[in-house]
């Protein structure tokens, strides 16, 4: 035990290293697996990133390759798989989680107050994402979105914290959030508890529609974090208009606006989605839409005026419009997988639940996964059952959610002491 608490202590370099190692070993072995079995280890989208990028080496258009439907950023990054080698990418992705894993540290350790780096407990929040299966699996395949996780988590860092001090903070936090609404349209949520973090510190139930609108009035740092924001996202989005035209609005936006996903798809919806193809307007994916906006508000409202629960309130957004969405792929679980290490240290759960929570979570995802199994690749009429999984596994992600908002205790850090607040912007 002791032994293994030396280890676990180790100075985070150590940490990167091996998490490095770890990602690169597992690019290796791909090129292996994908050459050795019928299922392959690389993500289709990896295919499709690099041939992207081959169209944009030769001076066309990414969107040349059918089903390209990123930002054009993605095909630039990945510009050097062409020149350098075929796993650039993946090194890429891989390196960008161990930026992710030490924004974390330096965000946490600002969360808690200077004393909680005696106790390692940012290290520790910092492991859950860099050890973790899925953020290793998802970059390693060959899937980009540790690329915006990177960036959403830069955004809070810089919102948050005095790295840079001033009202240059509020215009790089919004420079980062603008750049991850660009190259993912979720992180456009967080826009709202982020503005209230900066503003009250909390909005009573009593609110008049009046006060309300004095409320949300803004101040010299929420404009400024606003302003950055939108200059940022409508300065990418015009660059890559002007350079590519409808083909980048389509199938970078508007596509996942309708998008419907009959086979690869975790989501409650996915059996209606089966059977309702091409019907036009859909009256119960709107009523879900609406639900699941209902939600997002309420969540900004009720945590996000505190600096303290907005990273809460990030988190519970991101799990929100996973779970509601009407399409759900493994890689999409990462963007609530990063933000939950902001947030672990402040459940005051025993170790005995927190296990059960995440099997209940891997079971009913394991569950599916087999259905799944047996339909693409054994051919079995099995599209009631994948879709009754889908329930099961929409039910435990709401479920693992409540539990955890109600043991959500500010500055609990794993039960090392109560730590230093953060201190309102």
């Amino acid at each position: 035990m002791n032994r293994y608490l030396e280890v676990l202590n180790l100075p985070l370099r150590y940490h990167l290293a091996a998490g490095l190692f770890i990602r690169l070993f597992l690019i290796v072995y791909a090129d292996f697996h994908d050459k050795t079995y019928d299922l392959p280890y690389t993500d289709i989208d990896y295919s499709v990133f690099s041939d992207a990028a081959r169209h944009v080496y030769n001076g066309d258009s990414p969107y040349k390759r059918q089903t390209y439907r990123y930002s054009p950023l993605i095909s630039y990054l990945l510009v050097p798989n062409i020149v350098l080698g075929k796993d650039f990418g993946k090194i890429l992705f891989s390196v960008f989680d161990l930026f992710i894993t030490v924004a974390v540290k330096n965000l946490v350790q600002r969360q808690l107050g200077p004393k909680s780096a005696a106790t390692n407990v940012p290290m520790y929040c910092s492991f859950l994402w860099l050890y973790n299966p899925l953020s290793i699996g998802i970059s390693t395949r060959g899937n980009a979105d540790s690329v915006s996780c990177f960036t959403i988590i830069l955004s809070l860092l810089f919102l948050q914290t005095d790295v840079v001090k001033g009202l240059k903070k509020y215009a790089l936090s919004g420079l980062f959030l603008g750049i991850s609404i660009h190259l993912r349209l979720y992180p456009i949520v967080f826009s709202f508890p982020m503005y209230l973090s900066l503003g009250v510190t909390k909005i009573p139930r009593q609110t008049t529609f009046r006060q309300g609108m004095l409320i949300l009035w803004p101040n010299i740092s929420q404009l400024i974090l606003a302003t950055s924001c939108l200059v940022t996202l409508l300065g990418l989005t015009y660059s890559m208009y002007a350079l590519y035209g409808y083909d980048f609005l389509y199938e970078t936006y508007i596509y996942h606006v309708h998008r419907t996903d009959t086979r690869h798809n975790f989501s409650v919806l996915f059996y209606y989605s089966y059977l309702n193809t091409n019907q036009g307007l859909d009256l119960v994916k709107n009523v879900t839409n609406l639900f699941k906006a209902v939600i997002l508000f309420l969540l900004s409202i009720k945590y996000g005026p505190d600096p303290q629960t907005l990273p809460l309130a990030m988190f519970c957004q991101t799990v929100v419009v996973v779970a509601f969405n009407s399409v759900m792929t493994s890689q999409y679980f990462v963007w609530f997988l990063s933000l939950l290490p902001l947030v672990a240290h402040s459940f005051r759960i025993k170790s005995s639940k927190a296990l059960l929570l995440a099997i209940i979570w891997v079971t009913a995802q394991g569950a599916w996964l087999f259905y799944a199994y047996l339909l693409e690749f054994k051919g079995r009429e099995v599209f009631f059952l994948i879709w009754l999984k889908g329930v099961v596994f929409f039910c435990s992600n709401i479920f693992v959610l409540v539990q955890l908002l109600r043991s959500y205790t500010v500055g609990y850090g794993f039960g090392f002491g109560q730590a230093t607040h953060l201190k309102t912007q």
